[in-house]
Parts: structure tokens; C-alpha cells; sequence
């Protein structure tokens, strides 16, 4: 196969109608690095934390220095919320695969992925591209060209950028039937603002709008700024799945050959063979002990 009819197929794969749920396998995908070698990392469990913390700060300075209750009306801080219980998720998540083995066992037994991975691959998914999007649209349309504060930088422009590194760590795949999450969340708040509008609704210097682009009082220009944001969105995303692909071509073409023995509980079993309790290897994700990759040797080996 050549490798225009490979990006084809990758594209046209993607479609299918299977990939518009959350269905995965290794379901450990979602709690590991895509780089770690290991089965669990401690290294990412103290990253996953760094993040919830930096966001953890951000959500707090925001609602602090908002000083009314406007503060939920803005997309900019539904964005900020969005990424503090995404990272907060993600952390405990990983905190608890990594110092509870036995849960691992479980997932691996049950061969269905968690309804708790699912909401948070949902949830990361449509974090990162609503984070890249407000970023885009705040800085080229709604600055005013005043001071720039720290609140502003933390909601407006480190969210994106943490996010986005983010993508180039997490293991999860990105699928682009998934899109329909932030145009889901873009359509919520398109309704919300116009109740908030036909309620009488003002920002927080008295303007009958949350928006000037969003002012229901022209809904032409409300609605061209909506469909412009969608697509905005929809080419956001089309870019998160590039990169995702570009990730796991890095991995597979520099690192996946590698193997290492599992960190966490292990046994011996028949001819000294090391297994893991889970039977998850600690880089594909598969079951250990089909895994070519585990051997009697403890040295790195090709697969």
C-alpha cells in the first residue's frame, strides 16, 4: 500500500460509526503517557498533578479578580471550569491506577473501558479544542488592545497552552467523530447567551449582550459569528487529530521497539518468565504474557 492510499485509509477509517462512542482498547491508554515505558509512571502522576494544580490557581484568580456573579456568563470562563475538573479528573485517575494495581486488574479483566474513562476522554477532548478556539477568537476579535492582566493570560492563553502540550503527552486516541463534543458544548452556549439576552440578561457594565460579536439585538451578526465559530472549531480539531497522528508516528517509528519490565507488583511464572498481575504490557498495552517483548532477560529488547 503506498502512503497516500495509508493517510487515506487512516482518514476514511475514521468515520466509521463505532468511532463516535468511546470504545477502546487498551482502556490504560487513557491513564498513561504516550511515552512512558512502564506500566504506570510516577513521573506522570506528578505531571497529571501540576497541571491540576496550575488550573487548581487559574479557576480561583479568575472567580476571585470576576468579583460578581457574571463570571459563569462568560464562554471564556465555562473554557477555564472545563480545564480544572478535566486535569483534576485526569490526575486522580492516574493517582489511582498507578497506587492501586488492583483496579488495573479489574479494568483488564472486564474488558470494557470505564464509564469514568469515558467521560474524561469526552471531557479532555472538548477541553482542548474550546481552549484553543477561545484563545483564537479572544485575542483576533475581543481584545480591546488594553493592559494585559494575569487573569487574562491564565484564561485566555495559558489554558491553550497547556492543553496543547498535553496533547502531545496523553496516550488516548483522538478520533474526529468526536468533534460533535464542542460543537455540542459551542450550541449550549449559543442558547444560553439567547436566554440570557430574551431574559433582559447585561454584562457586567450594563450592555444588553454578554458579546458585542454576540449581540442578539442584530441576530444576523450573532448568527454569522456562531457559524464562523463553528467551523473554527471543526478546523481546530481536524489539527488536534493531525498532531495525534504525527504523535503516534514519532512513537512507533523511535520509541515503541523498546520494552522494559513492568514497575509494579509482579510474579514469576514458568520458566522465569516476569508477569505482571494485570497482564498489561507496559508499553502496547496488551496482555503481558503474549507480549513478544517480555522475555527470561531484564535488558531493553527489540520486539
Amino acid at each position: 500500500m503506498t502512503n497516500t492510499k495509508k493517510i487515506l485509509h487512516s482518514f476514511t477509517k475514521e468515520f466509521k460509526r463505532d468511532n463516535c462512542g468511546f470504545s477502546h482498547s487498551p482502556p490504560d491508554d487513557l491513564v498513561k503517557s504516550q511515552w512512558q515505558k512502564r506500566t504506570s509512571s510516577i513521573f506522570y502522576v506528578i505531571y497529571r498533578w501540576i497541571l491540576a494544580l496550575f488550573f487548581t490557581g487559574a479557576t480561583i484568580t479568575a472567580i476571585v479578580n470576576s468579583k460578581t456573579w457574571h463570571f459563569i456568563i462568560y464562554l471564556t470562563n465555562w473554557g477555564i471550569l472545563l480545564c480544572f475538573f478535566t486535569c483534576m479528573l485526569g490526575a486522580i485517575l492516574v493517582t489511582i491506577w498507578h497506587f492501586h494495581p488492583e483496579y488495573s486488574d479489574r479494568v483488564a479483566e472486564s474488558k470494557e473501558m470505564p464509564s469514568v474513562f469515558k467521560v474524561y476522554w469526552g471531557m479532555h477532548n472538548t477541553t482542548l479544542s474550546v481552549s484553543i478556539v477561545i484563545t483564537i477568537v479572544y485575542w483576533s476579535i475581543l481584545y480591546n488592545g488594553k493592559e494585559v492582566s494575569a487573569t487574562n493570560l491564565l484564561t485566555h492563553a495559558f489554558n491553550s497552552v497547556f492543553m496543547f502540550i498535553d496533547l502531545w503527552i496523553v496516550a488516548y486516541p483522538t478520533r474526529l467523530l468526536h468533534t460533535c463534543f464542542p460543537i455540542a458544548l459551542g450550541i449550549t452556549y449559543t442558547i444560553f447567551s439567547a436566554i440570557y439576552w430574551a431574559c433582559g440578561g447585561t454584562d457586567p457594565v450594563g450592555n444588553h449582550y454578554i458579546y458585542n460579536v454576540l449581540d442578539w439585538e442584530k441576530p444576523g451578526n450573532a448568527i454569522v459569528t456562531v457559524v464562523g465559530v463553528m467551523i473554527l472549531c471543526c478546523f481546530i480539531y481536524f489539527c488536534i487529530f493531525v498532531i495525534y497522528k504525527i504523535r503516534v508516528f514519532i512513537y512507533k517509528r523511535f520509541f515503541r521497539d523498546v520494552s522494559f519490565v513492568p514497575t509494579t507488583q509482579s510474579t514469576i511464572g514458568p520458566s522465569s518468565l516476569v508477569i505482571h498481575p494485570s497482564g498489561i504490557s507496559m508499553v502496547l498495552g496488551n496482555y503481558g504474557h503474549e507480549n513478544p517483548a517480555f522475555t527470561q532477560s531484564t535488558d531493553k529488547i527489540a520486539s
